[in-house]
């Protein structure tokens, strides 16, 4: 009897690692055809929701929809929110390229008997931009008028999840959108769902997620409305994370108290450009200081990234202080700082 348990038991965890031989084989093989891919570019608007929020989730690459359980994981993956216990709080701040700054939180309760229920909003301000004409009357090469307009983006959501089971999490996300530019303005609501699976075995993790499902905005209305509409940056992502160190059936053993050691991988498709990939880590000791980084594929800017983080313990509120750097070869580096408050 105990021969059959242990045999089945084998064969449970060898196709655990078939599975995830298969995951590490699929991510390798999108590195390699990626580029080979049709480019999409420029068929959507709205850009400003694919900007990456959180320092924690920037600092891994982005690589996070797995791993991060926290008031930010709204912006990636609404059912990652069921990892907050209590009232968990975040802010982030993006310094941005052509001197852009991004102002960001969300706020997360968990409640019993109904689950995660989540607030989040995304403001971008661009500040005075130089009118200029499209020809000058008088055939000067410079059309600036001396006059000066406007813009500025906003999200605003509301998301709840809830776990199904200890391993299933399921969440959805309903946000409000807002542009304007000049004279000009769109507005309208759009959804995301996500789901969080947890093995409970060797640490392994797997996630999907689904975002900015919506009718397509338009800032101009006339009797040709085929050619006045546009198509919001729809994103899926597929997660794949692993805890390497940190725990006595984990690959490498480990006390958790002493030293933790975390691996991602998302996998991500848009209607706007070719598949990409997304690789992370975090590294964390004596449940104080994390170490990030990762890398992006298949893009022209922003491949490498870093991260580090601070957390400190009271017997009512942890206070996490998070930073992550961006590397930009022909635009200036991002940089972003988030707080997050738990009670």
């Amino acid at each position: 009897m105990i021969q059959y348990a242990e045999e089945k038991s084998n064969k449970r965890r060898i196709k655990v690692l078939k599975s995830i031989k298969l995951i590490v084989c699929f991510a390798l093989l999108s590195t390699i055809t990626v580029d080979a891919q049709f480019n999409k570019s420029g068929r959507t608007v709205l850009q400003f929701l694919k900007i990456g929020i959180g320092a924690r989730q920037v600092g891994m690459s982005e690589a996070s929809i797995a791993s991060v359980q926290d008031a930010n994981s709204i912006f990636w993956n609404p059912a990652a929110t069921t990892g907050i216990e209590g009232i968990q709080t975040s802010f982030t701040y993006t310094s941005w390229i052509a001197d852009l700054n991004i102002m960001s939180g969300a706020v997360g309760i968990s409640l019993d008997q109904i689950g995660t229920v989540s607030l989040s909003y995304i403001t971008l301000d661009y500040g005075d931009i130089p009118e200029a004409l499209t020809t000058s009357a008088s055939g000067n090469i410079d059309t600036r008028t001396g006059s000066s307009f406007s813009g500025s983006d906003l999200m605003f959501g509301i998301g709840i999840a809830r776990s199904f089971t200890d391993k299933l999490s399921i969440g959805v996300n309903i946000k409000y959108i807002r542009e304007d530019l000049h004279v000009y303005s769109s507005d309208l609501w759009a959804f995301d769902v996500g789901s969080y699976f947890d093995t409970k075995w060797r640490g392994i993790r797997i996630a999907m997620s689904a975002q900015n499902f919506s009718s397509q905005a338009r800032w101009l209305f006339t009797k040709e409305e085929e050619q006045q509409t546009y198509e919001l940056p729809i994103v899926y992502r597929i997660g794949f994370s692993i805890d390497i160190l940190g725990g006595e059936k984990l690959f490498l053993g480990g006390d958790p108290d002493q030293h933790k050691l975390t691996y991602n991988i998302d996998a991500i498709h848009t209607n706007d450009y070719a598949e990409r990939l997304h690789m992370g880590f975090e590294y964390e000791a004596l449940n104080m200081l994390f170490l990030r980084g990762g890398y992006r594929f298949n893009y022209e800017e922003g491949n490498l990234s870093a991260g580090i983080g601070f957390k400190y313990q009271t017997d009512l509120l942890n206070i996490n202080v998070d930073y992550a750097y961006v590397q930009y070869d022909f635009l200036e580096s991002p940089h972003r700082v988030s707080v997050s408050l738990s009670f």
